[in-house]
């Protein structure tokens, strides 16, 4: 019979570690409790303006704050092999 006091359900450190490693078991918390475990994210705020913009029917401030919300980008592209027309289309919006 075996008593549940000696039995060993997990490997000591000595074991699983080996000697030549140092193990310590430390009671109390080195982090304080002020700082939170997890950092909270930090959202960038871009506050870029360029001196001579050529006139837009955007607002530019618009477009700055646009640059906060990245899913709210949408990006479109014409890819393909050269020489095989992807300026085209350019000239039919113009």
């Amino acid at each position: 019979v075996i008593l549940h006091e000696d039995k060993k359900y997990y490997p000591s450190a000595l074991e699983v570690y080996g000697p030549e490693v140092e193990t310590l078991v430390q009671e109390e918390d080195a982090q304080p409790l002020t700082q939170p475990l997890i950092e909270p994210v930090r959202r960038k705020k871009f506050a870029y303006t360029e001196a001579s913009i050529p006139t837009t029917t955007y607002d530019p401030e618009f477009l700055a704050d646009l640059m906060d919300c990245p899913e709210l980008i949408r990006n479109v592209v014409l890819c393909g092999h050269l020489h095989h027309g992807k300026v085209c289309p350019k000239f039919f919006l113009n």
